[in-house]
């Protein structure tokens, strides 16, 4: 008899299946969308002169719907896998399969409120048109953002990636992606209006108070789902 080797995910077959599958679809989801891709990626940079809206096909919504829930599965396994190296491996849950579900599901949870939270707060200060311009471009930055945690996730899993590394990616990212979103805070909502400081209260309060929310909130769930010895 010897002790047990402790749970990864690189050692189990259902996430590998998993992440296989996901894999699969988003090759396939990407080469069915390479048109709306660059349709959307193109009207990103341009500052349009009309309020002309391009409506999206269900195909496309299903595509960025699909790597929302890609985006959030990836953030529950880094988090996981985090977890696991800094702060415990025994958790109050016996399945390690729902310890990676609860995360999944704080991530989409987030994900969900914050854009509850920016529809309520745009619709009493900005018009329709712009509120649909905005939630297209925060779900379309979402699916950008779950492509471009995929491949460092399969390095992080199955390639032994140290996790140091993998956390300063993950911070570029996101630094990245908060750029962009300023960005396009500004060319849909201010930029005709000339303002500049407001763009700012507007960020930190829609944005930089829920991803801090988001942080206390994941660590005090850690903390109640390891076993203190």
């Amino acid at each position: 008899a010897g002790d047990p080797l402790p749970y990864t995910i690189r050692g189990d077959s259902m996430f590998t299946s998993l992440i296989l599958f996901c894999f699969m679809m988003l090759i396939v989801s990407l080469s069915q969308a390479r048109r709306f891709i660059m349709r959307q990626l193109r009207d990103f940079f341009y500052l349009p002169h009309n309020d002309t809206n391009i409506t999206e096909t269900s195909t496309e919504l299903r595509f960025q719907l699909f790597l929302v829930l890609l985006t959030s599965l990836l953030l529950a396994i880094t988090t996981y896998q985090y977890t696991t190296d800094y702060v415990t491996q025994t958790f109050v849950f016996n399945s390690d399969y729902l310890v990676i579900g609860t995360f999944f599901v704080v991530y989409l949870a987030y994900f969900s409120l914050k854009w509850l939270l920016y529809a309520m707060v745009n619709a009493v200060f900005f018009s329709g048109k712009q509120n649909v311009q905005w939630m297209k471009m925060q779900l379309f930055l979402t699916a950008i953002l779950g492509v471009l945690l995929f491949p460092i996730v399969l390095l992080l899993v199955y390639f032994d990636l140290s996790l140091d590394k993998a956390v300063f990616y993950l911070f570029f990212v996101f630094i990245f992606t908060k750029i962009l979103t300023i960005y396009k805070c500004w060319n849909i909502f201010f930029r005709r209006n000339g303002v500049f400081l407001q763009i700012f209260l507007y960020f930190c309060a829609l944005e930089i108070v829920p991803l801090l929310g988001l942080a206390g909130g994941l660590w005090g769930l850690i903390e109640q789902l390891k076993i203190n010895f």
